[in-house]
């Protein structure tokens, strides 16, 4: 067999396309949404806490997984701002303005691939352990989510790495809370003892309301 090859992209010309493209970016989001327990700012506490996400087969045809979208920021926070003028709920988008960023050159490392947008006939052709990447598309018959742009990683949990992990919150209020509700205390001083504490953040979050969401 044939192997295809892949156009050489200069190093120099990559970093430029990063530059210019808005639809590209280096992050990888994971949105959540209240539940009949728990409000969404809830929810965000909880994962924190556990230092992990949980992964659902609701959407994987029966296997676990943890998904994301590499959509940048800016883009989804109009997705959010649909919330605002919707008439009912069904017309309001699944998840709400609060989530999770990775790196995603670690998500790739730990074995996160982006989702396959392929016809529902196809299914059956996919090797049993590719099967959950496949998402059903098929314009004709009004079935498109390739704007959610998805990743997947097929794990039970996923552990976070603070380093390489962004919490997002719609108002700098809660990024402020949030950060300083995880950080560790530390004493703080000279050779002669402690005369205070500082905190040292574990979490680092950025609000959305810096790229005009809810204004």
């Amino acid at each position: 067999m044939r192997k295809s090859k892949t156009p050489k992209l200069p190093d120099e010309l990559f970093k430029r396309i990063r530059l210019v493209r808005r639809d590209f970016g280096s992050l990888l989001f994971h949105f959540t949404r209240s539940s009949n327990k728990r409000a969404a700012i809830d929810v965000i506490r909880k994962i924190l806490y556990d230092g992990r996400l949980k992964g659902t087969s609701r959407w994987s045809y029966g296997q676990k997984c943890v998904c994301f979208t590499e959509a940048p920021i800016q883009e989804f926070n109009s997705i959010f701002s649909l919330v605002e003028i919707a008439a009912s709920e069904s017309e309001r988008p699944r998840y709400e303005p609060y989530g999770i960023g990775v790196s995603k050159r670690w998500f790739f490392e730990k074995g996160g691939r982006p989702v396959i947008y392929d016809h529902p006939n196809t299914f059956s052709s996919f090797p049993e352990d590719q099967k959950y990447r496949l998402v059903k598309y098929d314009p004709v018959n009004g079935k498109d989510y390739t704007w959610e742009r998805e990743w997947r990683i097929k794990v039970n949990h996923l552990n976070l790495d603070p380093r390489e992990t962004l919490v997002v919150v719609p108002t700098s209020d809660e990024a402020f809370e949030l950060v300083y509700e995880f950080a560790e205390v530390k004493p703080d001083g000279d050779e002669d003892g402690p005369w205070g504490v500082y905190h040292k953040p574990k979490w680092l979050a950025v609000s959305l309301d810096i790229f005009g969401f809810g204004q």
